[in-house]
């Protein structure tokens, strides 16, 4: 049997961060985050793998 998901639940699942580190990715605000940092910051010009993904 499947679980519905209500629009309202997905939306605060969306908006927490623990949610993507379960699935082994990062929150889109980290990544903002992230690129603000790589394109001001004295950064290596190559993003890695670990920059996008975490260990669940």
């Amino acid at each position: 049997m499947s679980r519905v998901v209500h629009t309202s639940d997905l939306g605060a699942l969306q908006r927490d961060p623990h949610e993507w580190h379960r699935r082994g990715m990062r929150h889109p605000d980290e990544i903002e985050a992230l690129v603000h940092h790589r394109t001001l910051g004295d950064v290596p010009r190559d993003p890695s793998y670990g920059d996008f993904f975490r260990v669940a």
